[in-house]
């Protein structure tokens, strides 16, 4: 025997052990597996399952802490067999180590059942030994060490009865071949104990409890939904000279949940239903308000005053002081703390992503196995699809080339969606493409290499403007003009066969329309795709040549009351935009215009000579001011009166002047008013 072993029966402790792991739901728990399982794009999955109970039954489901709040918020459960649904239990959000602290005992670094039975001394047991039963309760576990025969030392333990009778007797606890605990109560705490302590190698994981009540066999049907990672898919498309291409396309599907997916029917869903998190499993605490207890005064003597004089109410004075005191401090709810929200998670619920289009689901033909934190690739579709091969040149992706591409019609009848494609030709890996969700019967152009046997290049051309009409109404005239813009396309075909060049020519904005263009083969929201023809090439490459031309229309005003000159005259006449009598009714708006102007000239002028003759006026007048009664200063002022009187029979012939003009001014500006409200024209 090694030195330090403890001694006592392996048989014991086994006996121990199973009596306190012994769980009341073993023997009666009832597998659920998993049927169903559909895979959303925005990341959740659905989880049907179904299995057979008996009677009264429990089914324990396991799932991870992080899922609980998803299941809270979806799990459905249905007895099909005309049973209920009593409880759903799940474990709690405290951990391990928080549940094992609220026992009064601790057997985490207990070493050995001495050790147990230590921190249960005062508690009832029933023993065996040597085939006898005895039940009293425990005193002490004591421990000996002792000499062998061999020379080692061992370590012997005894433990102390107290039994019914009163008597205390000590047992060799290697004697001992059943131990129990009689107290029922013991008994469920130790089992719930051990049953937290078993359940450290799952950290993450938590139980839930479903029992289900009624009579004989039946299914039992639970369905939830759990965060899922997205699932993808890539495509191949194979070339092949004298075949359509052939078009494989597999999903990717990761398996990250607590269970086996053994013979599931799997569906994938390409669309986007509404999802959020809220949590539900953490416990929400809301803080309330704390009224203080009302205390009442104790009761004190009292003294009754004399009849003759007013009564008074017969308080103790102690007592009204005391009363006031109380009545000015009452109590107020307490006012909540900035923190009373602290343990509450708030999240707002989020919209979802983005748009992907209509709901379209992938059933799986047949039953799917995939191991827990496995993943694997499934066939969606692999057929034979309409397709051909073609150069895509974008001037804004590569100047100098076009892309080889592949333009395929979705004849699957699927809805492929969006990912990563692959291409293989002649059985030669050639390159790979992204492309975006494919409805069916719609054309996609996959866009795999450089097409380096074809050169190509586009150049813009010089704006254009050019005024195509005129018209006139309302004293305004207006020139609509045409702006016109041409880009040309080149391409040099290197290669001994021809090719088929699709031109993605980038829209502008919607005032712009195609002129002198062919029609495009199709249009997109960005773009124009024009389809050419390159011809083999010969004994050098020749150039073919692809012009674009859009045009849109505009117009500027001009207001004929203030902005028709001589040379804009000549400029519509020249351009054949207007006719002569319009052009004789534009020379008589600017002879007008000319009159008007040279009057409105007039009496500025005169304006202008009034306002001197006002300033030298004022400053005669501050002169005499000034001027004393000597005969010199006599002399001056009769000077300064005269120049006055002349001044003031000028203003007078100004002024009348000015009357004049402007009213010769208002019956011209008249006319020119009416002259141009009146006539209206338009270029034929």
């Amino acid at each position: 025997m090694r030195h330090g072993a403890k001694l006592f029966p392996t048989a014991l402790l086994v006996s121990v052990t199973a009596c306190l792991m012994a769980n009341p739901l073993t023997g009666i728990s009832q597998e659920l597996p998993i049927r169903r399982v559909i895979l959303y794009k925005h990341g959740v999955g659905y989880f049907e399952r179904m299995g057979a109970v008996d009677g009264d039954a429990t089914s324990v489901l396991r799932f991870k802490a992080t899922d609980m709040s998803d299941l809270l918020k979806s799990l459905t459960v249905l007895d099909l067999g005309g049973g209920s649904v009593r409880t759903i239990a799940y474990d709690s959000t405290k951990t391990m180590d928080q549940q094992l602290s609220e026992y009064t005992f601790d057997l985490r670094s207990a070493q050995g059942l001495p050790a147990i039975l230590e921190q249960m001394k005062g508690s009832e047991i029933a023993l065996t030994v040597a085939q006898t039963q005895l039940t009293g309760r425990l005193l002490s576990v004591e421990k000996r060490t002792e000499k062998t025969e061999a020379g080692g030392i061992i370590d012997r333990y005894r433990i102390s009865l107290l039994l019914p009778e009163g008597k205390v007797k000590s047992y060799d606890l290697s004697d001992v071949t059943q131990l129990q605990f009689a107290n029922p109560g013991l008994q469920k705490e130790l089992e719930k104990y051990l049953e937290i302590l078993f359940s450290r190698h799952r950290r993450d994981e938590k139980q839930v409890q479903i029992l289900a009540s009624g009579k004989g066999k039946r299914d039992l049907f639970v369905s939830y939904v759990q965060v899922q990672p997205v699932w993808k898919v890539s495509y191949r498309i194979v070339t092949e000279k004298k075949e359509k291409p052939l078009l494989q396309a597999w999903a990717i599907v990761d398996n990250v949940s607590t269970d086996d997916w053994d013979n599931v029917e799997l569906s994938l869903v390409s669309g986007l239903p509404v999802s959020f998190v809220q949590n539900l499993y953490d416990p929400i605490f809301v803080r309330r308000p704390e009224i203080r207890v009302e205390r009442e005064a104790a009761a004190g003597p009292v003294v009754a005053e004399a009849a003759a004089e007013r009564a008074k109410k017969e308080v103790p004075l102690q007592a009204r002081k005391e009363q006031q005191s109380m009545a000015l401090s009452a109590p107020m709810a307490s006012p909540p703390r900035p923190d009373m929200y602290a343990g509450m998670e708030r999240q707002a619920v989020q919209a979802v992503g983005q748009e992907a289009g209509a709901l379209f689901v992938y059933n799986i033909k047949e039953p799917v196995t995939i191991k827990k934190d496995r993943s694997a690739l499934l066939p969606i579709a692999n057929a034979r699809v309409d397709g051909e091969r073609v150069a895509v040149y974008n001037e804004s992706v590569r100047r100098q080339n076009p892309m080889e591409a592949i333009r395929i019609k979705n004849t699957t009848g699927l809805t492929l969606e969006g990912g990563p494609v692959t291409v293989i030709e002649e059985n030669t890996y050639v390159g790979e493409a992204l492309v975006g969700t494919i409805k069916p019967d719609e054309e996609r152009y996959v866009s795999y290499a450089v097409d380096l046997g074809t050169r190509a290049d586009a150049q813009a051309g010089k704006s254009t403007d050019q005024i195509f009409r005129v018209t006139i109404a309302n004293g305004i005239l207006t020139r609509h003009l045409k702006l016109r813009e041409t880009k040309t396309y080149s391409f040099f075909n290197l290669e001994n066969k021809a090719k088929t060049v699709i031109i993605e020519y980038p829209r502008s904005q919607p005032e712009w329309k195609l002129v002198d263009t062919p029609a495009p083969r199709e249009e997109t929201p960005g773009d124009y795709r024009f389809e050419i023809r390159l011809e083999p090439k010969k004994e050098r490459p020749e150039k073919t040549e692809f012009k674009v031309t859009e045009e849109k229309t505009t117009r500027s005003e001009i207001g004929l009351m203030e902005g028709v000159s001589a040379k804009d005259i000549g400029f519509l006449l020249q351009q054949k935009l207007i006719d002569d009598r319009t052009r004789g009714f534009l020379e008589q708006i600017v002879a007008l215009r000319s009159q008007i102007a040279e009057l409105q000239k007039k009496v500025a002028d005169l304006q202008a000579e009034q306002k001197t003759i006002f300033n030298d006026q004022d400053r005669l007048r501050k002169n005499l001011q000034s001027l004393g009664q000597s005969e010199e200063e006599r002399n001056l002022r009769s000077r300064i009166v005269k120049q006055l009187t002349v001044q003031e029979d000028r203003l007078e012939t100004i002024t009348k002047s000015i009357n004049d003009l402007q009213a010769r001014l208002a019956v011209q500006q008249e006319e020119l008013s009416k002259l141009v409200t009146s006539y209206a024209f338009e270029t034929k």
